[in-house]
């Protein structure tokens, strides 16, 4: 899995360069972000609407509302571990006459 790119493909103008100035395209001037430029919570609150990185999928994802974005992140973070805890629950059993 690769945090950044190995070349930079705009997903806007499909603009390909190897080195990202200012975090943006050098040719349409769009906002692209990756991980490792850390924009703190304040910052993608102010901007809104960017252009992300995903390294699982290795594509630019389009973040139409950061908050919007970030509330379903954080509900789908934790249906994940709702679900981790049943199956973990459910694992267990009840306790052994050995315990006692």
């Amino acid at each position: 899995m690769r945090w950044r790119p190995r070349r930079y493909q705009c997903p806007k103008c499909r603009w390909d360069f190897a080195v990202r100035k200012k975090r943006c395209c050098p040719g349409c001037g769009t906002l692209l972000l990756i991980a490792s430029d850390n924009p703190t919570d304040a910052e993608l609150t102010e901007l809104k609407s960017f252009w992300m990185w995903e390294p699982v999928q290795e594509r630019w994802d389009y973040i139409r509302d950061w908050e919007e974005h970030k509330r379903k992140a954080i509900e789908q973070h934790a249906q994940l571990w709702r679900t981790a805890l049943v199956k973990a629950e459910e694992k267990s059993g009840p306790p052994t006459r050995w315990i006692q």
